[in-house]
């Protein structure tokens, strides 16, 4: 009894279970690049996230500025990405307006990007 408990130990760790195991990325550098340009030139030609979700191809874009009716007037997308989990972060700098017409200084912003099995942009500092 003893030999089969340990043969089945044995075929579990050799076949993964419980080890751990990296995810495949979920985006390319380019392909992460092209959806958070997608998402953000959607937010500056006045779409909103549902307008963004409906597009060919469709981006899911979270960001609360978004979701207020911040407008966006400009981004620069800072430097390359870096690997964060299956996808890239991006450093964004956003120039906005509030509703109230008033011009925001510049901000600069986190968006977590993938684009498997959709395009999904986030914005890292969301709050709940």
């Amino acid at each position: 009894m003893r030999k089969y408990a340990i043969l089945l130990i044995a075929a579990l760790g050799s076949s993964g279970c419980g080890g751990s195991q990296a995810l495949p990325m979920a985006a390319t550098p380019e392909s992460s690049r092209t959806a958070l340009t997608a998402a953000l030139d959607g937010w500056a030609a006045g779409k909103t996230f549902q307008e963004l979700s409906a597009a060919s191809p469709p981006v899911q874009f979270l960001d609360d500025d978004l979701n207020r009716g911040t407008k966006l007037l400009s981004y620069k997308i800072e430097g390359d990405p870096r690997e964060s989990g299956t996808g890239y972060s991006y450093v964004v700098t956003l120039t906005m307006q509030d509703k109230s017409g008033t011009t925001r200084p510049p901000k600069k912003v986190a968006y977590a990007v993938v684009t498997e099995p959709k395009f999904a942009v986030t914005r890292e500092d969301r709050q709940p």
